[in-house]
């Protein structure tokens, strides 16, 4: 995290106690920099009280190869000083971005390069580099040439599915939010091949939130376990989303992406959104809302040095950590002690 902090002024210091952080923020006149999720109401509230400003941190849209789950070191962050970009509840520093900011033809064009280079690279956020063969047209019970709709499955409890609302889908019934999902979906489209790709942290039992297969098969047409998201993207007529960040790299892909929750790059006139917010009143552009979203909001490293660098160099650098990784004996041990770390609760 220090290489991501290198532009900032000051140095920053990491210390693991929040009593300790907090009384050294305010000594200093400095901000408090912590994991969005890991603060609590108190906590805040003792931040306010005490008049430390806090800096959300969380993982960047382009993290790594491997899980973070599986405690792969992240490549990017988000450093958020007035919400979190996964909470619509409250204006975010990338909502303020995209509501308000100038793009220039310059960065315009930069961020037009960038979502190239992501594209033909095949970059995503965790970089798994499963390549294994899966035709969308061919499965299930659809013919070849029925719509071919993709429902990537979340973590039923996280943040991003927590802090969410929707005007199409029962969030807060309680039922599981894949399964709402998948059921909206097979009702306004009883026709086509709905493909279901359960969430990779839930399938490698690191979090909660697993469907049965019958419960997934009896609105889905296929389940696929195993191949990389983006080839399943490339493949797919269009994408449902609640708020997972597949819909955001379908965008990138120029497919068709219908969200129901309120993510980030919702709202700006380029998906089909079900959900309304209406502070989010600019049009973007497609190339506007990655350079926003994935070059100025995020900070970057080299995940080679762990030192301080520009988003594209990020992104070459992590293909090439993924296409030369091919599964190590490290990646598994690393798992099995994620695994077991979460049945422990810890």
């Amino acid at each position: 995290m220090a290489g991501m902090l290198a532009p900032l002024p000051g140095k920053p210091r990491f210390i693991r106690s929040f009593k300790r952080a907090l009384k050294a923020a305010k000594a200093s006149n400095a901000s408090l920099f912590a994991w969005a999720t890991r603060l609590s109401p108190e906590q805040r509230a003792a931040c306010n009280a005490e008049g430390v400003a806090i800096v959300n941190v969380e993982d960047g849209f382009i993290r790594s190869v491997g899980l973070g789950a599986a405690f792969t070191p992240a490549a990017s962050l988000i450093m958020d000083a007035s919400g979190i970009y996964y909470d619509p509840s409250q204006p975010s520093d990338l909502e303020t971005m995209l509501e308000q900011d100038t793009v220039s033809a310059e960065e315009r064009l930069r961020g037009q390069a960038f979502r190239q280079k992501v594209v033909d690279l095949g970059v995503s956020k965790y970089n798994l580099g499963n390549k294994a063969s899966f035709n969308l047209s061919k499965t299930g019970r659809t013919p070849a040439d029925a719509l071919r709709i993709l429902v990537p499955g979340q973590v039923s409890d996280d943040a991003s599915i927590q802090k969410s609302r929707s005007d199409s889908l029962a969030l807060a019934s309680g039922e599981n939010p894949n399964l709402l999902l998948l059921k909206w979906v097979r009702s306004h489209h009883p026709d086509a091949h709905i493909t279901f790709k359960p969430h990779p942290d839930v399938t490698n039992g690191l979090r909660d939130g697993n469907l049965s297969d019958a419960q997934m098969l009896a609105y889905a047409d296929a389940i696929e376990l195993d191949t990389d998201i983006i080839q399943l993207i490339e493949q797919c007529d269009s994408l449902h989303t609640i708020s997972s960040l597949s819909g955001f790299e379908a965008l990138l892909r120029n497919k068709h992406v219908v969200v129901h929750g309120l993510p980030f790059y919702a709202g700006w006139g380029i998906s089909e959104d079900k959900t309304s917010c209406l502070r989010r009143t600019t049009k973007r552009s497609l190339d506007e809302l990655v350079y926003l979203a994935m070059i100025k909001y995020p900070h970057y490293v080299s995940p080679l040095t762990f030192q301080y660098c520009e988003a594209e160099e990020t992104v070459d650098q992590l293909s090439r950590l993924r296409n030369n990784k091919a599964g190590s004996a490290k990646d598994g041990i690393m798992l099995q002690i994620a695994r077991l770390a979460f049945r422990l609760g810890l």
